[in-house]
């Protein structure tokens, strides 16, 4: 993979580090009985912001379909109330043969809630090959700006 792999807590907390952003709306329904978010609607956002950074280095194509999340893991900064705007910031931070690693912030204004890194596998029919080389090239593309709108590869 083509990655700075040393973690930047700090860098993951600053919206301006993440170039590909989108806005969610916390629903009612998003809330346990303290008046919390709940845990498990929190990567929602996350795979709002993913989608989203695919369907802008793709627009339009299935690519979607064939990125499955290998993993993901998320670290919880502070409770999450209804009612809330949350601005889902993604990066590029490496990207393999078959795989691809952003990570994610979510901000309610100034303050990150959390912020999560999740590693994507490209497959058909339960097999990891690679990306389409136009999709390959976007990615790379994408992983260059980030460094350059970031100051680093890194996550």
């Amino acid at each position: 993979m083509t990655s700075d792999a040393t973690p930047d807590r700090a860098r993951l907390r600053d919206l301006a580090t993440y170039p590909h952003r989108v806005t969610s709306t916390v629903r009612f329904s998003d809330t346990d009985r303290l008046g919390h978010v709940n845990n498990t609607v929190l990567p929602q956002f996350i795979e709002v912001g993913r989608v989203s950074l695919i369907e802008t280095l793709e627009p339009g194509s299935d690519a979607i379909q064939y990125w499955v999340v290998a993993r993901l893991e998320v670290d919880y900064l502070h409770e999450l109330h209804f009612p809330s705007t949350v601005v889902t910031g993604t990066r590029t931070v490496a990207v393999g043969n078959t795989s691809w690693i952003v990570v994610s912030g979510l901000f309610v204004g100034e303050t990150c809630v959390a912020t999560a890194r999740t590693v994507l596998v490209h497959a058909k029919d339960g097999k990891s090959m690679p990306p389409p080389a136009e999709f390959r090239a976007a990615l790379h593309r994408d992983l260059a700006a980030a460094v350059d709108t970031t100051g680093g590869g890194g996550y």
